[in-house]
């Protein structure tokens, strides 16, 4: 994809067969790398990757997946943190700060975003202004998945539809009746990935038995923020109940929004409602923000992570929530998707032609499990690719 122009390569992405993008939308693409003869070998490029990820936490998994794809590959892969995304600053946001100090170094190929938080879309801009051939590779994109998909020559999200029913399943599980989205006109209005999301749990919430409750809470971004945004999520519960939306403590709390998840444990701990799932699926956010959880030498590692949570949680004599966690490393298989993929893509090994096989072995082979499933986003975003891995546990 290197030194063509964005319009020619989605016209070839466009281009590929219905049968193709069919047999990557029903395959369940993954392999054990040790069990299952995967032959995929990781060739880095000539040039650099640079990955802009955001603090530690704001999201824990993304950020300790980066600095282990650096040290694994300590000449070709560098990490650059931005600042927290959630918290408005005079001036251009750090992300786009970064991505034209990234783009102006002649030794770096391409950016991967390992969460495309706002901006990023201006941030690509800036950086092609600079380096019109700097690759640039989008992960679960918070703004419109339409113009990011335009900007990026790859783009990598959860595939909603799967992980909206895994979640609510995992939901009336732990006896919930009710299921309560917390979102923001921003997300919702301005993003159609977000906004399927949403969709997407309201109707798995109609087909499993349970109650669908929508709010639109506060953006953090407003002038209250962080801090206004989570006082709104309490303040909400207690009106939900007064206004007879929500009854009883067979309640499960959800939102969009990734600066509330603590406050949603919080509250559910208070009132011994359900937390099931952060704002992506991710056992790393939430309770993570509560709780003081071992981290594993590994971010994939999330056994680990699941038993010293439930050690964590187990000794909270106080805490009455019913909680589960996401036991798949959902985030860091898709980072390294992400850099692989632009390996790739800056070697000329993947091309408009051969991208949607390209990238479903790569997944396959960074995901490391049979249940995982990656297929194209749909027809119109044809560089864009939605995954899941089904399974959540009981911690408490």
């Amino acid at each position: 994809m290197k030194n063509s122009k964005k319009s020619r390569i989605l016209k070839q992405l466009a281009a590929i067969s219905l049968a193709v993008i069919l047999i990557f939308s029903f395959a369940s693409c993954g392999k054990n790398k040790e069990g299952n003869n995967s032959k995929y070998k990781v060739v880095p490029s000539d040039k650099k990757v640079a990955i802009l990820v955001a603090p530690e936490a704001q999201y824990p998994e993304d950020y300790r997946a980066a600095a282990e794809l650096a040290k694994e590959y300590p000449d070709k892969v560098v990490v650059n943190e931005y600042a927290d995304s959630r918290i408005l600053k005079p001036g251009d946001a750090e992300i786009i700060t970064l991505s034209k100090t990234v783009a102006a170094d002649e030794e770096i190929g391409a950016i991967v975003y390992a969460r495309a938080t706002q901006f990023t879309a201006y941030a690509i801009n800036a950086a092609k202004e600079i380096n019109p051939d700097i690759v640039t590779v989008c992960i679960e994109p918070e703004e419109s998945i339409d113009k990011i998909s335009e900007l990026s020559d790859l783009v990598l999200c959860a595939d909603w539809s799967a992980a909206a029913s895994d979640i609510v399943a995992a939901a009336k599980e732990q006896g919930a009746k009710y299921f309560v989205v917390f979102s923001i006109n921003r997300h919702i209005g301005d993003n159609p990935l977000i906004s399927a999301e949403n969709a997407a749990i309201e109707k798995a919430c109609k087909e499993q038995g349970l109650t669908y409750v929508y709010d639109s809470a506060v953006d953090p971004i407003y002038s209250t923020g962080i801090s206004g945004a989570q006082k709104y999520i309490k303040e909400s519960v207690a009106r939900l109940y007064s206004n007879s939306k929500i009854e009883g403590s067979d309640v499960a709390l959800f939102s969009t929004d990734s600066s509330v998840q603590s406050t949603l444990v919080e509250v559910a701990n208070e009132k011994g409602l359900i937390y099931v799932c952060p704002s992506f699926p991710t056992a790393y956010n939430g309770i993570g923000e509560v709780y003081e959880i071992a981290a594993p030498d590994k971010t994939a590692d999330v056994d680990a992570y699941i038993k010293s949570a439930k050690e964590a949680v187990g000794a909270d004599a106080q805490g009455k929530a019913r909680i589960s966690l996401y036991k798949f490393p959902l985030a860091s298989s898709l980072l390294k998707t992400a850099v692989y993929g632009a390996f790739e893509i800056l070697s000329g090994t993947a091309t408009a032609e051969n991208l949607a096989e390209r990238v479903s072995e790569i997944a396959a082979y960074s995901a490391d499990s049979k249940n995982f499933a990656i297929s194209v986003y749909d027809d119109a975003h044809a560089n864009s690719f939605k995954a899941y891995c089904p399974g959540f546990e009981k911690i408490k």
